[in-house]
């Protein structure tokens, strides 16, 4: 029986795909930067670096949630807690080789206020907790993009408070049952005194052993 792939190329994938949306749409638009992009853009650009992965997988872009709950063996009796969102849909669902959910991954491009991502945290913490001891749901990554200009702060810093205060206020929404590891990519500066870079954040209950920080970038570990 093949291997499952690992948490951190998965993650890696992630980084991978932002990095590949900033350089396409600076080509493209003959400069602009990532954060003036379309979100899906990166979704497609995550989900095919995914995709690439050797090993037993499968993706889907806008995944309904009800279904993923119900393929995952997590629908059971009454109804799905707010947060989960009944009609909505997961910007990317990873696949076990078996056919049934693995992990959801939320997308977001540039963020100016906690409401952007809350509901989001809040989601991703809702399809964890659903019939955890029947989910075949392992993991959520929130994943996001950050751009500055340098001014009374230097872009890198500003870069640094803000995945620091995104995964800050993500640990504080989640609460005690969950385990919450940041992976960053280099901040970028392409452009003097203008900097981006990109984050996720891998979700797990703590009953879930989390990989080995080695294999992952540029893993921050709680």
């Amino acid at each position: 029986m093949p291997k499952q792939i690992p948490i951190s190329k998965i993650v890696n994938a992630v980084h991978d795909g932002y990095i590949e949306s900033q350089k396409c749409y600076r080509e493209w638009s003959g400069g602009y930067w990532l954060w003036r992009a379309p979100e899906y853009l990166i979704t497609v650009n995550v989900a095919k670096k995914i995709s690439n992965i050797e090993g037993p997988k499968f993706i889907t872009i806008e995944n309904k949630s009800c279904s993923a709950i119900e393929d995952a063996g997590a629908r059971g009796a009454g109804r799905l807690c707010h947060d989960i969102r009944e009609n909505g849909r997961i910007d990317i669902l990873v696949w076990w080789g078996n056919d049934t959910p693995r992990g959801i991954i939320e997308i977001k491009n540039q963020i100016f206020s906690n409401e952007q991502y809350e509901k989001d945290i809040k989601r991703i913490k809702g399809f964890l907790n659903r019939k955890s001891e029947n989910s075949s749901i392992q993991f959520g990554i929130f994943s996001f993009y950050d751009s500055a200009e340098s001014g009374k702060k230097s872009a890198f810093h500003k870069i640094e408070d803000k995945i620091k205060k995104v995964t800050s206020n993500s640990r504080e929404i989640l609460g005690g049952e969950f385990t919450v590891k940041l992976f960053k990519t280099e901040i970028f500066e392409e452009v003097k005194d203008n900097a981006w870079a990109a984050a996720c954040l891998l979700i797990m209950r703590k009953k879930i052993t989390l990989p080995a920080g080695n294999a992952i970038r540029n893993s921050i570990s709680k």
